[in-house]
């Protein structure tokens, strides 16, 4: 063997034991976030069903959402562990895993608006739309590994937005560990 076929075997071997570690890195992250998401639904509502969309995505639909809620659907997308450069690319632009919030209201607003994210103080939250159409909110969060108490305070905010009467928490509003 050559030292170019010694160097192509080397590379492809890294690739795949990456891709199988990614893989398993990933499912582990899955099931952490997906712990969380279950644990912070509480009064938004009760009986979550859970879709899996591949290897790296989740969706979950409250099928009993609290009023003034008329439904609730949290997606949840995975970094691609599995692939370096891919990850790379994610890494560099700023991107960790993402849970996206769709709530619809019983009563919808009157007209759409942007709302500024960092108002809210809730880390990693980078987009809040009220919409006079469904979904009526869309909220986009990035969690790091450690930061899933966000996913509590954006459902929170879900809530308060919606106008849920909720019994109050001992969690800081910006999602943080005390």
């Amino acid at each position: 063997m050559g030292t170019g076929e010694i160097a192509v075997t080397a590379i492809a071997v890294v690739f795949l034991v990456w891709y199988f570690a990614g893989n398993l890195v990933n499912r582990r992250r899955a099931s952490q976030l997906l712990g969380a998401v279950r644990a912070s639904i509480g009064a938004a509502g009760r009986a979550p069903t859970v879709q899996w969309h591949g290897r790296s995505a989740f969706a979950v639909t409250v099928g009993e959402p609290a009023a003034p809620l008329a439904g609730l659907y949290l997606l949840c997308l995975l970094e691609p562990r599995d692939f370096p450069l891919a990850l790379a690319w994610n890494r560099l632009r700023g991107r960790r895993d993402q849970v996206l919030i769709h709530a619809d209201f019983v009563r919808p607003p009157r007209a759409g608006e942007q709302l500024d994210p960092a108002s809210f103080g809730i880390r990693g939250l980078t987009g809040v739309a009220l919409n006079a159409t469904q979904p009526h909110l869309r909220l986009t969060l990035q969690v790091g590994s450690g930061d899933e108490a966000a996913i509590a305070a954006a459902l929170d905010l879900v809530c308060e937005l919606a106008g849920v009467t909720r019994r109050p928490t001992s969690r800081p509003a910006d999602g943080s560990r005390r």
